[in-house]
């Protein structure tokens, strides 16, 4: 699959970043998208995350514009979320776009 299903409210959005939105998401927050999380202790602001989700809505979402996207990431609150539970959407983001590896299911026996 090469996107991720996000479901705000009553709505379902498919999100990935294609190359051309890591680009310009690169522009618009001036780093590397992976660089968001600097040591990894490092939370993103709701600027950095809500550029994340507006460039990752582009690719299936067609006409969501960035107030659309603050309006989403406020339903999402709204729902229950906290802006620390986006954290896993992001990574499940870039794995879906191929900017990080996805997990392998290794099992020991």
């Amino acid at each position: 699959m090469n996107y991720i299903n996000f479901e705000v409210g009553n709505e379902v959005y498919k999100l990935r970043l294609n190359v051309r939105n890591v680009v310009l998401l690169e522009k618009q927050i001036g780093c590397n998208p992976l660089s968001i999380f600097g040591n990894g202790e490092t939370v993103p602001t709701i600027t950095t995350m809500v550029a994340v989700l507006h460039a990752s809505l582009q690719a299936y979402n067609h006409g969501i514009t960035l107030n659309d996207a603050y309006d989403i990431f406020d339903k999402y609150l709204e729902d229950g979320h906290s802006s620390v539970d986006f954290l896993p959407v992001i990574m499940d983001i870039y794995r879906a776009s191929g900017i990080i590896p996805k997990e392998e299911n290794t099992k020991n026996e």
